[in-house]
């Protein structure tokens, strides 16, 4: 699972395409897609993806939205009553067989964001809580997680520590010539079951890509197998040592 905050998804679609068609990505969260009701779901397919998105009401063109792209044979369910309204976040049930379901999120919180902000995403994290589903949640959050005296930083430490929840990036996703922040972040419940988390600079906006890899397989293809065995229904065990004595 990835996620990238990239200024605007139609100024840059046919980057996510080849990050995302040439990458074994099976859940890619997107910030700041800048787009609105005008924009259907044609118009940001990409080939083997769902899309499941979230624009901002209003002035989505010139910031915001969020929008989750899951590979195709991937069963899910989306989880707007997990959600606030005026949060910027998708949530999404990926639904496996003979597994439990997981939890999987992405939230933008804005730059100048009110502190209330915090009390609604808090109310998000109680819910997903009660429901006792592994979580996950990738998303630009803007919270300078390397500036132990920011205040929405020390904010969001508490919430994630009262909840028991792990971040996983530990270094910037932002680098400018004048700062270096820690502000895309990776969040679980269950960090035991990740296998690897970090981030990779590939140069498509101001943000760089962050990701984690849960240690679960998923049948990519659609492909079965076939599995043949011997039946011993009718086996009789005095004529089968009769036929190797002969």
């Amino acid at each position: 699972m990835a996620a990238l905050n990239i200024n605007s998804l139609l100024a840059h679609l046919d980057d996510p395409n080849f990050f995302l068609l040439d990458s074994k990505i099976d859940v890619s969260a997107i910030n700041e897609t800048k787009i609105d009701s005008s924009v259907n779901d044609n118009e940001i397919y990409l080939p083997g993806f769902e899309v499941v998105r979230k624009d901002r009401s209003v002035n989505s063109r010139c910031g915001g939205g969020v929008c989750i792209y899951l590979r195709s044979n991937m069963n899910y369910q989306i989880r707007d009553d997990l959600c606030d309204d005026q949060l910027e976040c998708v949530v999404i049930e990926i639904i496996r067989p003979h597994s439990r379901p997981f939890i999987v999120s992405t939230w933008y919180k804005p730059p100048n964001s009110p502190q209330d902000i915090f009390r609604q995403f808090e109310s998000l994290i109680d819910k997903v809580d009660s429901e006792q589903k592994d979580f996950y949640l990738l998303g630009d959050l803007n919270c300078y997680m390397n500036d132990g005296s920011n205040h929405n930083s020390s904010t969001l430490t508490d919430i994630l520590d009262i909840y028991e929840l792990s971040q996983l990036i530990s270094e910037p996703t932002r680098i400018t010539p004048t700062s270096s922040t820690l502000i895309d972040l990776c969040v679980t419940s269950s960090p035991e079951k990740i296998s690897k988390a970090g981030v990779v600079h590939i140069g498509i906006s101001d943000h760089s890509l962050v990701f984690m890899t849960l240690k679960i397989s998923y049948e990519r293809t659609g492909s079965h197998r076939t599995i043949e065995t011997r039946a011993f229904k009718n086996f009789n065990h005095h004529h089968f040592l009769n036929d190797v004595a002969q």
